[in-house]
């Protein structure tokens, strides 16, 4: 079951009219890196009309600008939650459209509850009737009309009619009650006795606010703000080497990347770009460990080279058959790095193996296929004929070369299909 948020400022981030796409120079490593975060922010937008990309365009160019950075949050919040409200008429509540929006209801349950009202719904009810309710189909024949409605000052009485008066109004229950803790500990400038007043205000004001698409309009705002944030904070971006944010390129990035304009840098392009830079930064140093160890390696007595890179040393040759990849084999063996960490052994489990070859790692698929049954090989594997660029679950980086002592035991030949006979239509 997925989690559900409760918090109604779900901070879904998200041609264009007025911003053209164009080549333009990049001139360095931190140009290249921040138009392709650029071409990568893009798709955040998730409303392809022409209307939501430039409200989306817009929205980031005025978070950059700062218009909400000195924002108390709680002024910040209520505004986000006003803005969300409106399309919750739309799409129906925390993501159900069979769920009909409220406003009314919403907004007083979460003033009511902020007030400290307990009877309307027990607290201890609450969150039973809330999880209970999304994971069930919502009862049928009910007319409900679906507002937008306003956020009330005050804690009032309210008859709860049907499901869908409870569900909305629980659900604003349980958005005061994880506010009022969020914003307690977090706004610094607001006094907690003012800040249900200063939340109201700004959550009438939210409801106001005239947006195409509000979840695209919210994605764009926190977008700007989070990249003025990087700025301000000389931060850069710290996966790859503190790279200097330089907003004018990365901005024409999204534009471009709107427009799929790709002359200059696909989004394909784009993402592995930084794919490779990101790695590169983490494990470079041992990406290149690992590549001169190799190259060393190669060069000791015994050692043998194939064309796809894989090196063998021969221990001890077998007697007996050869498997192919069909077959499966049984075999006794322990696999460490090149830091002798030992990450695997089948010795220290104290039995062997049996596994069909064709389903394990090509650098192990093509050096059994040396081997005869009764021999013991050193098979030393690249990256790229083992874990690659990913690893494998933590206890094997990316780029690690894996060192193999094997003893071959026993080769189990596939069964050969039985040849299908001919079959002659009768006349």
């Amino acid at each position: 079951m997925k989690k559900i948020s409760i918090l109604l400022v779900a901070m879904m981030t998200m041609m264009s009219c007025g911003y053209k796409a164009k080549t333009i120079t990049l001139e360095s490593e931190a140009d290249s890196i921040n138009y392709a975060l650029g071409v990568l922010f893009s798709s955040n937008c998730q409303d392809s009309t022409e209307e939501g990309i430039k409200e989306f365009l817009d929205a980031v160019k005025a978070g950059h600008n700062g218009e909400w950075e000195n924002m108390p949050q709680t002024e910040l919040i209520g505004t986000q939650i006003g803005i969300s409200a409106v399309e919750f008429v739309e799409s129906g509540m925390a993501g159900r459209a069979d769920i009909t929006f409220n406003g009314d209801m919403f907004f007083q349950g979460l003033v009511n509850t902020w007030e400290g009202d307990t009877t309307t719904v027990p607290e201890s009810e609450m969150m039973g009737f809330f999880m209970k309710s999304m994971q069930s189909e919502t009862p049928q024949g009910i007319e409900y009309e679906a507002k937008k409605g306003s956020c009330p000052e005050h804690k009032a009485e309210v008859e709860l009619v049907n499901f869908f008066d409870s569900i909305n109004y629980i659900f604003g229950a349980l958005n005061a009650q994880q506010l009022k803790t969020q914003l307690a500990q977090g706004d610094t400038i607001t006094p907690e006795e003012e800040q249900l007043a200063v939340l109201v205000k700004a959550i009438n004001k939210g409801l106001k606010t005239k947006v195409y698409s509000p979840a695209t309009y919210l994605g764009g705002r926190q977008l700007g703000m989070s990249i003025l944030k990087l700025e301000k904070d000389s931060l850069g971006f710290q996966d790859l080497d503190n790279t200097e944010v330089k907003f004018d390129i990365l901005f024409q990035g999204m534009i471009n990347g709107l427009n799929e304009y790709e002359d200059m840098m696909s989004y394909e392009e784009a993402d592995e770009y930084i794919h490779n830079l990101s790695l590169n930064k983490q494990y470079g140093e041992w990406k290149k460990e690992n590549t001169q160890w190799l190259e060393a390696n190669a060069k000791k007595e015994g050692v043998k080279t194939t064309a796809s890179g894989l090196q063998y040393k021969v221990v001890k040759e077998g007697t007996g058959v050869k498997p192919e990849v069909v077959d499966t084999v049984q075999v006794h063996y322990e696999g460490k790095l090149i830091n002798d960490t030992v990450f695997d052994s089948s010795y220290k489990r104290g039995e062997p193996i049996s596994f069909p070859l064709g389903n394990v790692i090509p650098g192990w698929i093509e050096g059994l296929q040396l081997m005869s049954e009764g021999a013991e090989y050193e098979l030393y594997i690249p990256y790229n004929l083992g874990y690659g660029e990913r690893g494998s679950q933590g206890a094997i980086e990316p780029f690690s070369t894996l060192i193999f002592k094997v003893e071959l035991l026993k080769v189990i030949k596939a069964k050969a299909e039985a040849p299908q006979a001919d079959i002659q239509m009768v006349q």
